[in-house]
């Protein structure tokens, strides 16, 4: 099938502003309704003669025609892989399957497919050791001298014996100093107390998982009698507020998952009114569901986009305006597809010949490398452990030929997709949460990011509506965010 695609796309902002976006340029510009009508129908007739020429003009330039040929890379090399391997900047180990809480939603309870085959398994030490030294080697090879080395489960504190021993090897390893190591944890607090003195000693950068108030928090329920945690979490959190205030400042962040018994608006506010600290608020993962829980998680699930626009229609609201969705979608609008960006100026200032690669799935171990209780060495820990790009057993068993092939196989599963789409530069997607990705036959694979000019000019409008309301975001998005980055 044919599709065409258009270079430029009208579209109207809230204000009832008219705009036209150009993909060649990567180029936007307010447009006057009368301009708006020419491009639209082609027909001159009773239009102001200034607006004929600057159509013409625009026309002239190319700005009318189809889009030429989207060249989607779908082949990464085996020397991308290694150089990635050998300065990723995270260590990330699932210590243990076992978890004092049983959370109703968990992405690795009974809702999802991820948790059936989880029977409490702790992960072994020394494939920890075995994939430590290996990448200490890489680090110290390349002069590569920073690493996060994290704890996930599961509850990582239920195996507090596993983070001393590896927190002590580490001390030896790097007992020159020539590496900047930092460590992280995601723990559910209901251990913090115990474990807080030893934490602090370290430094440990701590994210809290905590749904808001009491009613907000009541998925969150203990694994031996179904009872809220709520109370033993703030317990242990004013504990640790009043004990280590400059810690509890700098070191301890939030995240909350929003579904049916709370909101961005009583998240938000919880927090900010207790702790002083805006959380991360996240969705329930959509992907993997058990079949026949397909009506619990319906019940459960809440549009993140939905609750927080809700919540910014109130004049006292506590979002700023980097926490709104719409900001990060203004930031990748302007970081990629517009020549407004200093990324975009520099490559066509260079002339340089963009390849996209497709989706915006991260580069194999390009952030962190992650290793599970199974042995499974895995890019990320939010997919599916079916995609698993290694081991570790003995020793650490990486085969980089077949990774790439691996890779390779998914993109151009989805070169037919992202050729056609109008986020082709760019569209936030992990194509390890595509449902059938490794199902073999593409026609069973459909991707729900892909963008018509419908839907993109739906998105444009909503950008530019939300640019309208915060002018200043844009030279603070420029100045701050993309040239920084």
């Amino acid at each position: 099938m044919i599709v065409i695609m258009r270079q430029s796309i009208i579209y109207t902002s809230e204000n009832k502003n008219c705009y036209l976006y150009n993909d060649k340029h990567r180029f936007s510009m307010i447009v006057h309704p009368a301009l708006k009508q020419i491009c639209e129908t082609e027909k001159c007739d009773y239009v102001d003669s200034y607006y004929v020429r600057k159509y013409m003009y625009l026309k002239k330039h190319d700005f009318f025609s189809n889009m030429d040929y989207i060249d989607i890379n779908t082949e990464i090399s085996e020397a991308k892989v290694k150089e990635a391997l050998s300065h990723t900047p995270q260590i990330l180990f699932e210590v243990t399957e076992s978890c004092n809480l049983n959370c109703v939603y968990c992405a690795l309870g009974s809702v999802y497919e991820w948790g059936k085959n989880r029977k409490g398994k702790k992960l072994d030490i020394n494939s920890a050791l075995s994939l430590l030294r290996y990448i200490w080697g890489l680090k110290l090879s390349n002069k590569d001298t920073e690493l996060v080395i994290s704890f996930y489960g599961g509850e990582p504190l239920l195996n507090i014996k596993f983070i001393k021993t590896i927190v002590d090897f580490v001390c030896n390893l790097n007992h020159a100093g020539v590496v900047n190591v930092s460590y992280s944890m995601t723990t559910n607090a209901v251990l913090l107390d115990k474990y807080i003195d030893y934490l602090v000693a370290n430094r440990f950068h701590i994210l809290v998982s905590l749904d808001g108030n009491e009613e907000n928090n009541s998925y969150r329920i203990y694994q031996k009698n179904g009872r809220n945690s709520f109370r033993k979490i703030v317990e242990n959190l004013d504990f640790v507020k009043e004990k280590f205030p400059n810690f509890f400042e700098t070191n301890v962040d939030f995240n909350a998952v929003l579904h049916n018994r709370n909101s961005v608006k009583s998240i938000y506010e919880f927090f900010h009114g207790r702790y002083h600290k805006i959380p991360r608020v996240s969705e329930m993962n959509r992907g993997g569901i058990v079949e026949e829980k397909n009506d619990l998680f319906q019940k459960m699930f809440r549009d993140i986009r939905d609750s927080e626009k809700e919540y910014y229609k109130e004049k006292d609201n506590l979002l700023l305006h980097e926490d709104l969705l719409p900001f990060h979608e203004l930031s990748n609008f302007l970081k990629y597809f517009s020549i407004n960006s200093y990324v975009s100026d520099i490559l066509s200032t260079l002339c340089v010949e963009n390849k996209y690669f497709p989706a915006s799935t991260c580069f194999p171990f390009s952030k962190k490398i992650f290793l599970t209780t199974h042995g499974q060495l895995m890019p990320c820990e939010r997919i599916d452990y079916k995609y698993s790009l290694g081991e570790v057993d003995e020793g650490v068993f990486l085969n980089v030929s077949q990774i790439v092939q691996q890779y390779n196989a998914y993109y151009k599963c989805l070169e037919k997709y992202c050729r056609h789409c109008y986020l082709y530069r760019f569209c936030g997607l992990c194509m390890f949460h595509l449902e059938n990705l490794k199902k073999e036959g593409t026609e069973k694979m459909v991707c729900h990011y892909f963008h018509n000019q419908k839907n993109f000019q739906f998105k444009l409008s909503r950008i530019f509506s939300f640019l309208e309301k915060h002018p200043n975001d844009f030279f603070k998005i420029l100045e701050d965010i993309i040239i920084v980055s």
